[in-house]
């Protein structure tokens, strides 16, 4: 649509795989995965998906062991995540569940934090855009920063204009989606005192454990990281780097178990745990299926996906209230589906 956020990381930043399957009786569960190797990730599943029988979490286990025995990261953690999710909601279909329930049920809702601080948004747009969701009911708004040639001064004074806007009861998250050295990343952490942000998001180049333990001394702003980490080796790595929100993301990190599995080994650490990288419509599955507390991102610029996939949350004060229609409660448009594919 004319109001949709353009994109921002590059041309396929909203390209995904989906993938569904289909039982013997013709039932059906989809899946998704990101955009990162899509044609690669799709080349796969069309390969050996016909292969992998049985339960969902043991084929996929059954099919890591032998894709995958030396825990690589990349296209096969991509492709059997999509594929956990499709047979979650294909078991969710077939019995009638929804799979927040069948994940655990703690409970029916989930605070959100909205992204809407777009790099494309001038500085009143900006503070309209997140004053808005603010008036709506969001507890708290991302903003994106280390983007469009911006220096460091300038992401600052938005971040500042944001926050005299909305108020300091309201989390702000500032997000530098891995755009930075060390040296700059903490030029951020000491620009930034005073406002109160609830976390720098991923402000250093790939993630870099030793970087981001380097920010973490320093204090003062909470550090928040791992939305497309895809092993337990990394997630631990940004544990022990003393990372304080860690985010996995269901459809880039591995499906529900491998998303799952990081949050409890934050929770372990006395950490917290925040998706990230938009796909509210899947993550707020195993946020209320399997943690009891937990803000999910509704992220603006994915409002072309949700168009697709027409989810069955509700919106409501600021909170994602589940349903309880079967699998995960999707009711795709398989028309919009195949016009936007390509390859």
């Amino acid at each position: 649509m004319a109001d949709d956020p353009a994109p921002y990381a590059g041309r396929d930043s909203f390209t995904f795989v989906h993938v569904r399957v289909r039982d013997s009786d013709g039932m059906v569960g989809d899946g998704f995965t990101g955009r990162f190797l899509a044609p690669e990730v799709a080349s796969f599943l069309n390969r050996v998906g016909g292969e992998i029988n049985g339960q969902e979490g043991d084929a996929i286990a059954a099919a890591m062991r032998r894709f995958n025995p030396r825990g690589m990261t990349g296209v096969v953690v991509s492709a059997l995540g999509a594929l956990e999710i499709a047979l979650v909601d294909l078991c969710g279909r077939r019995t009638g569940i929804a799979a927040w329930r069948m994940l655990g049920g703690k409970r029916d809702n989930a605070p959100v934090h909205v992204t809407c601080g777009f790099p494309a948004l001038d500085n009143g747009a900006l503070v309209a855009a997140c004053a808005a969701e603010v008036a709506a009911g969001a507890g708290g708004i991302k903003v994106l920063v280390g983007a469009q040639g911006r220096t460091l001064g300038e992401d600052v004074a938005r971040l500042t204009l944001v926050r005299e806007a909305v108020g300091e009861g309201i989390d702000l998250i500032a997000d530098a989606n891995c755009a930075w050295s060390r040296e700059t990343a903490q030029d951020m952490v000491r620009a930034v005192d005073g406002l109160y942000l609830s976390w720098l998001e991923e402000p250093v180049r790939n993630n870099d454990a030793a970087d981001l333990a380097a920010l973490v001394v320093m204090g003062g702003v909470p550090i928040g990281a791992g939305q497309m980490e895809q092993s337990n080796n990394r997630f631990d790595q940004l544990i022990g780097a003393g990372v304080s929100m860690i985010q996995p993301n269901a459809v880039f990190t591995g499906g529900f178990n491998a998303a799952i599995n990081a949050a409890q080994r934050a929770i372990a650490a006395n950490l917290q745990v925040s998706p990230a990288g938009g796909w509210d419509a899947i993550n707020l599955h195993w946020m209320c299926g399997a943690m009891n507390n937990g803000a999910v991102e509704l992220h603006r610029a994915q409002a072309r996906i949700s168009r697709l996939l027409r989810p069955s949350h509700v919106l409501r004060n600021g909170r994602l209230w589940m349903s309880d229609a079967a699998g995960l409660g999707l009711n795709l448009d398989d028309k919009e589906l195949a016009r936007c594919r390509v390859g």
